[in-house]
């Protein structure tokens, strides 16, 4: 394949990666594939540390435009400078935190699929404390030299509804499409406005900024021939309850295969919702990434943490803003 159009942002696909067991692919439909990626099990729980450590360093190739990355490694200096913007574009954690997941998505379509991102959303906001509307990132993908997919992201990450374990990945799948719809409904028009409108901020090559140009826009009589169809990125962030598990009685190994097992057939049982989702809203001539990472429900020091927490705590880690109370030392 010739030297890409747009080169992938992410500094370190293989240390993001690595962070999770061999992931399981599913091909829902000849458009649609899923894969479920878990995270390595460590005392009985992800190892959600070490991924909230990769996702601060993905953070940084995530809010910067192409050309702000640029002036940070040619002079890394101004590396706090860099980090610090970065932190500021993250929004104060609250209960509807999901920049935490439109990172995630980011990180899978560059670093599993080897998407580009193409639009710098973050750098758009007008303050720190405001989401920008739309699809969670636009991504371009080169199937084979001068066949294109331009990936619109969606994604969710959702809790179980009270009284109903295992509901969280079917809430996030239903929310999902139920996004996507919109997206079709508009004819995309609002992103592709806001790709063509930033793409002097991904490249400062004047030849693949028109190459990029020419990819979005129909080209000139005479001119080569692109092929650019619309697809979707999907990112579930689901839960899994292991409130009621005895861990205690079990070994490291059985856990790890409980949970592992737990994560694949909670996913698997929403196949079927994926395939009527988008049957149920005429989405069948477009493509599907979805990638779908589940995250405990646990006991934790006497309370109970599930994924809602952890999209706070990740929001915090992300901006900086920790808004959790301090723990008061208890005097001896």
């Amino acid at each position: 394949m010739s030297d890409p159009v747009l080169p992938l942002s992410l500094m370190n696909r293989d240390r993001f990666l690595n962070l999770f067991y061999d992931p399981k692919r599913f091909d829902i439909h000849a458009k649609t594939v899923m894969h479920l990626h878990v995270l390595r099990v460590d005392g009985g729980d992800f190892a959600i540390k070490p991924l909230f450590k990769e996702l601060v360093n993905n953070s940084i190739s995530y809010v910067l435009s192409r050309q702000n990355l640029a002036k940070m490694l040619d002079d890394p200096s101004r590396m706090g400078e860099f980090f610090r913007k970065t932190q500021t574009q993250f929004k104060t954690p609250d209960a509807n935190a999901g920049e935490g997941g439109e990172l995630l998505l980011y990180s899978f379509l560059e670093g599993h699929l080897g998407a580009s991102k193409i639009l710098s959303k973050m750098e758009l906001k007008t303050s720190s404390e405001h989401y920008v509307h739309g699809t969670d990132g636009v991504h371009l993908f080169e199937i084979t030299e001068d066949n294109y997919q331009l990936i619109f992201g969606e994604s969710k990450m959702y809790g179980d509804v009270t009284g109903k374990i295992g509901s969280s990945a079917r809430r996030g799948v239903k929310a999902a499409f139920d996004s996507m719809g919109k997206v079709q409904e508009d004819d995309f028009d609002f992103d592709t406005w806001l790709v063509e409108s930033e793409l002097l901020k991904e490249s400062i090559d004047k030849d693949k900024v028109e190459m990029l140009a020419s990819i979005l826009l129909p080209p000139a009589s005479g001119a080569r021939t692109i092929t650019k169809s619309n697809a979707f990125g999907v990112f579930i962030g689901y839960e899994l309850d292991v409130t009621g598990y005895p861990f205690a009685d079990h070994s490291a190994v059985e856990i790890e295969e409980h949970l592992r097992n737990l994560a694949y057939s909670t996913i698997t049982a929403e196949v079927d919702t994926i395939k009527a989702e988008i049957e149920k809203r005429g989405l069948g001539g477009y493509q599907f990434h979805i990638y779908a990472v589940p995250f405990l429900k646990k006991n934790v020091n006497g309370s109970v943490r599930g994924i809602e927490n952890i999209r706070i705590d990740l929001a915090s880690e992300l901006s900086g803003k920790n808004l959790r109370p301090a723990k008061e030392k208890k005097k001896k």
